[in-house]
Order: structure tokens, then sequence, then C-alpha cells
């Protein structure tokens, strides 16, 4: 049952990633809304974004043991536009394992990779690290995580896009053992 689901969101995230070039070739919204908003140092109001997403992820190797083995969950993320590649945002969501519930609250960055493609589709960088609360479920010690990955943003409208990511995320209870997970992310960015 959970292979299913794994392989039903990756076949998706496939086709959407290989059909943006069609998607955006009716529609290069994401650049010109760019182009326009960077060209005479904008407001912060214009350059403030939302991104959504739900996230899932398989242990990198497999332990039956609490906390090591899946998890999936959604998250927020209140983000700046420095420059036309450079963002930086605070974020929470609330996650599910297979021993219990954790709140994230993280710092996640991003960089656009502008240069390598002439289409709206936009490849990026990505990074978040942070602190994980436990909710509830078996009490653990795991405190710390990163998550560094690769995307697209691929137009949807005028001021909205889908954001898609795969990663590895990594926890860790601190000075003991590291937890990985092979992560897939799928959201919405509002600007």
């Amino acid at each position: 049952m959970k292979n299913t689901h794994l392989v039903i969101f990756l076949a998706l995230t496939v086709i959407l990633v290989s059909a943006s070039g069609k998607i955006s070739a009716q529609r290069y919204s994401f650049n010109k809304w760019d182009r326009v908003i960077f060209r005479n140092n904008p407001p912060v109001s214009q350059r403030i974004f939302n991104l959504t997403e739900f996230n899932m992820g398989y242990g990198a190797r497999y332990l039956d043991e609490p906390y090591e083995i899946r998890r999936a969950g959604i998250t927020t993320l209140l983000a700046f536009r420095y420059t036309r590649n450079i963002s930086i945002g605070l974020g929470a969501g609330l996650e599910t394992y297979n021993g219990g519930t954790l709140a994230p609250l993280f710092i996640e960055g991003q960089y656009y990779l502008t240069q390598f493609v002439k289409g709206s589709t936009k490849p990026f960088l990505t990074g978040a690290s942070g602190i994980l609360y436990n909710v509830s479920g078996i009490k653990t010690d795991i405190r710390v995580f990163a998550n560094p990955g690769f995307g697209f943003l691929i137009p949807i409208t005028y001021r909205a896009s889908l954001s898609v990511s795969v990663g590895l995320y990594s926890q860790w209870e601190v000075k003991v053992e590291r937890y990985s997970f092979i992560n897939a992310k799928i959201g919405l960015l509002f600007y």
C-alpha cells in the first residue's frame, strides 16, 4: 500500500516536470513577473511569497524502529525574495511518522537557476534546517533536521506556481544517531 502511494506520487511528478515545457510555452508569466518586479527595487510587499507543500519520505535504510521508516506531512513557508535568484523564509508544519507526530519549525533558503533556462519553468536548489517538536506518539529525542534538495517551479497563473522537489531529509538526536529519508514534495507557491 505505501509503495503504491510512492509510485503514484513519483509518476505524477515525472509527468508534470516532463510536460512543463508544453505548459510553459503557452505562458511566460513567471519570468515576466520576475522582470517586472525586480526591475526597479520593488517594495517588500511584492517580494513576499507563501509556499505550502505536501511532503512524504521513506527511510533510506530499513530499520524497524519508530521515526525511521516513513513520514508524511504538510508544511507552509513564508519567505522573502532578496533578488531574482535568492529567497529565504521561515516555515512550520505537522508531520506524521511511523512512531508519532512531530512539528517542525525551520528556516529554508532557495537558489533559482534562472541563467540555465529560457522558458518559464524554473529549476531551483533548496535547503531547510530546523527543530522538531514532539506533538504526540512515542517520546523521542529527535530534535534537529536538515533537508537539501532540487526542484522545479512550474507557472500556473501570473502569481502562482506549482513547486515539485526531491531531496534527502535527515534528522538526528543530538550526539547520537542520524536517520535519513528520501523525500519528495509537491506544493503551491503564491506571490
